[in-house]
This record gives C-alpha cells, sequence and structure tokens, in this order.
C-alpha cells in the first residue's frame, strides 16, 4: 500500500496509538482480505490471530472486529481515492485503453430477507382481498391482526409510490427485488461498471443502485467514467470508446447515445427492431397516411393515435368479423405500437453498428467486462453484501473495486529473476551472470 498518497488520512492518525492503528496497514488488511476472499469483519479478525501475511500487514496487531467494521464503514472516500490512483497508474503505464471501454453491470445478494420485500402488485391484490373481509365477524385479537396488515400493505403502496419502485425491501432501502442468474428472485443491489482493455480489464468507474436493470443507466455510468478519467488528468477532448450490451438499449440510452456521439462514440447491441411473431402480419402490412392514420391490410382505418408511454399506439376496427384476422392477430383486435424516435435512433444505432471495425469492436466488451464479474464473484468469493447501510455496502463496494485493480496491476508488472547467493550471516547478496560462469 505504500503506492498509495495517504496523507490525507493518516494526519487524523497517531503513531502512538491513541487514535487507533495506522490507516496503511488496515487498507493492506482489507484489500488482501477481499482477494482472499475475507468479506466479513469477524472472520477477518478470527484470521488475523493465525495467519501470517495478514499479521504482517496488520503490522503485528490482531485487530478486531469492531475497528475493522468502522474503518470500512467510514473511509469509503479514502478507497475511492484509491481507486482513482490505481487509475493514474495504469493511465501512466499504458495500461488504461480509452478507446476500449466497457459497460455492463452484475447483481449482488443484498443482506436482506425475502420476507422484508414489499410489492406493488402483491400489496394492491392483498388490500382488495382484506377489504371484502366483515371486520365484524372477527374477534378482538384477528380484528386488531387484520387492521395491522391492512396498514401494512397501504405502507407498502405509498413507498412503492413516492420512491417511484415496483417493490421495496423494508429492512435495506437500497435494495430491491431481483432476478438473479439462477432463476431466484431476491433481495440485491445493482453494481455497474466500466472497465477498460482487454488485457488490462482495469475498472474505471462504479455504480451502486438498487435499478432492476440496466435500462436508463447507460447515461450515468458513462458520465461517471468521464468524471473519473478527468480527475486524473485525461483532457476532456479525450474521446472515448463504449461498447455496451442490449440491456442498454431503452430509448433514453440510445437517446443519449446520440447526443454525446462528438466526445463519446457508443456502441449498443440489441437496437433491431422489435421481433413479430412470423404467423402473423408484420409492420409492413400497414400503410401510415400524411396525417398518422393507418390503415391495416384489410383495407379498413385502426382506431388512434392513442395515448400510450412508449409511443402511438392504435387499435383494429372491426377485427372480430375480419376475414384476414388469423394471419392478423390471435386476438380481440390488432394492435400496432409505433415510436418514431425510438425507430430513429434504433436506425442510427444498426448504422454505427455496420460501420468498418464496428462489429470487432463490439465483440471485445465481453473479454472486457465479463471477466471483472467474475474476478469479483468467483475468485474473490464477494457475492452477498454484509451490512444494510448505504454507506457501508457503497464502501464495501469501492474496496473490492479498489482490490481488483491493485490485482491487475500487480499481474501487468513486469517480473524478473535476480540471482542472490545466501551468505553465511543469513542475508542476500545479487550475483551476476559473469560470477556464475566461474563457479
Amino acid at each position: 500500500m505504500g503506492a498509495f498518497d495517504l496523507s490525507g488520512v493518516e494526519a487524523r492518525y497517531s503513531s502512538l496509538g491513541r487514535r487507533g492503528y495506522a490507516p496503511g496497514n488496515l487498507l493492506a488488511v482489507w484489500v488482501y482480505a477481499s482477494l482472499i476472499g475475507l468479506h466479513h469483519a469477524t472472520k477477518l479478525a478470527r484470521a488475523l490471530e493465525t495467519d501470517a501475511a495478514l499479521r504482517l500487514l496488520s503490522g503485528g496487531y490482531s485487530i478486531s472486529r469492531s475497528k475493522l467494521n468502522e474503518f470500512r464503514q467510514q473511509h469509503g472516500d479514502l478507497f475511492e481515492m484509491c481507486i482513482a490512483q490505481t487509475i493514474a497508474m495504469a493511465l501512466s503505464q499504458g495500461l488504461l485503453p480509452l478507446d476500449d471501454l466497457a459497460a455492463d453491470s452484475m447483481r449482488l445478494r443484498a443482506h436482506a430477507s425475502t420476507k422484508a420485500v414489499r410489492t406493488l402488485s402483491r400489496s394492491t391484490k392483498r388490500l382488495k382481498e382484506l377489504a371484502s373481509v366483515d371486520e365484524g365477524t372477527l374477534t378482538d385479537v384477528d380484528r386488531d391482526k387484520h387492521r395491522s396488515k391492512v396498514e401494512k400493505h397501504k405502507n407498502a403502496i405509498a413507498e412503492c409510490e413516492r420512491r417511484g419502485r415496483t417493490n421495496i425491501v423494508t429492512t435495506n432501502p437500497s435494495a430491491a427485488l431481483m432476478k438473479f442468474p439462477d432463476g431466484a428472485g431476491l433481495p440485491g443491489h445493482r453494481i455497474s461498471t466500466m472497465a477498460a482493455g482487454v488485457q488490462a480489464r482495469f475498472i474505471v468507474a462504479v455504480l451502486v443502485n438498487a435499478e432492476m436493470n440496466d435500462y436508463g443507466t447507460l447515461e450515468s455510468i458513462v458520465e461517471a467514467t468521464s468524471s473519473a478519467l478527468s480527475r486524473v488528468g485525461v483532457p476532456p477532448q479525450a474521446k472515448l470508446q463504449v461498447a455496451a450490451d442490449a440491456g442498454y438499449s431503452a430509448q433514453t440510452d440510445l437517446a443519449f447515445a446520440d447526443r454525446v456521439r462528438d466526445r463519446v462514440d457508443i456502441l449498443v447491441e440489441g437496437a433491431q427492431e422489435p421481433q413479430r411473431r412470423p404467423q402473423f402480419f408484420g409492420r409492413d402490412r400497414f400503410t401510415i397516411l400524411d396525417d398518422r392514420t393507418v390503415i391495416c391490410p384489410a383495407g379498413r382505418a385502426m382506431q388512434g393515435p392513442l395515448r400510450h408511454s412508449d409511443g402511438q399506439h392504435w387499435k383494429g376496427v372491426g377485427c372480430g368479423q375480419c376475414n384476414l384476422r388469423p394471419d392478423c392477430t390471435d386476438g380481440k383486435y390488432r394492435s400496432l405500437l409505433i415510436n418514431p424516435e425510438l425507430d430513429r435512433l434504433r436506425a442510427a444505432m444498426r448504422t454505427r453498428m455496420a460501420e468498418p471495425g464496428g462489429k470487432e469492436r463490439y465483440a471485445r466488451r465481453i473479454a472486457t467486462v465479463e471477466p471483472v464479474f467474475s474476478n469479483i464473484e468467483s475468485a474473490m468469493a464477494f457475492r452477498r453484501a454484509s451490512s444494510r447501510h448505504e454507506t457501508t455496502i457503497t464502501a464495501e463496494v469501492l474496496l473490492k473495486v479498489l482490490a481488483h485493480n491493485v490485482s491487475r496491476l500487480l499481474a501487468a508488472r513486469q517480473l524478473s529473476l535476480v540471482r542472490c547467493l545466501l551468505t553465511g550471516h543469513g542475508t542476500l547478496v545479487p550475483i551476476s551472470r559473469e560470477f556464475l560462469a566461474t563457479l
């Protein structure tokens, strides 16, 4: 940890021990512990009693669980500063290609139980069921339980509406119900990252939130990346090249990519037109007139345009008696949803992907960012947060990012063989090849 500038935090500590352990030792202990899969302060404190490497990094001290927790909770800004220093080191060594950035996210299990999850749909349904119960037929005890359930679901609905979310976790405000790769629905946090370089795989920026998917989050991670790079001296005119998967193909994401294309070249897969069911008529069979009237394949004018959150919506007229209905829809009527702006943005992204080198550059995305998550989840075994406090969760994630970047710096170092002679006094003396030839 000697390569990091810790002067800002070391000023608050005393070498006499009156204000705790040296920050450099605590930071080294936590970084090394993260790399070997120790993420809980209780387990780390126990390992410090017997592990020689950890005891060496701690300066010979067996640090208590409370001190380890306190340091991690209070020094998120220190971890962020050290991450910036790793980025600066990588940049100075030519290990940070700005034309090879990739964005993606992983889901981290939250420190919460599924019993603490409240969903908007479930609470709405339960309120209707509870409203049909005649309280007059209940005993005093059952009536109190009934009213408690009603209050619980009312509070859940109000909190979901206040946050603009479809679910909440009552014991962990920064978590949400998420679908994990194994199919389980569990409380979790979303960790969005921007990695650089197929070989380096440095994490340049990281965000922690409770979004259920990546839709609409491209701007936040790209701007966080720009800010992180500007802090380490990257000039504002330097053009970045970013690749992102289909999770970032929402209209807001594509609009952001189109808006900043002069300073950030963004490639997003999944900007194709929505797939239609092959057994039914496609959009090409419908005629759209200049006055926005839509004529269906049967020659009838459809009802619309109607208001819709995702664009303009038209409904078929007389579909029940239409001879073409088996080839058009299996519902009561055929609907058509058109979003001209989204169509334009998708077409612009498809054009950009088709340009020379576009597909080749996008193909490097998976080798840039996916190994980052593999390292954090598998090699470092970090799959679940150990706290419910938002500041501690963020600090814990930043600590893992710092550990990852340190490991990448160490992996990039040029190691060389130095031959030494062990003297009778127990010291090592470097020797040359010429000396070896005389032996």
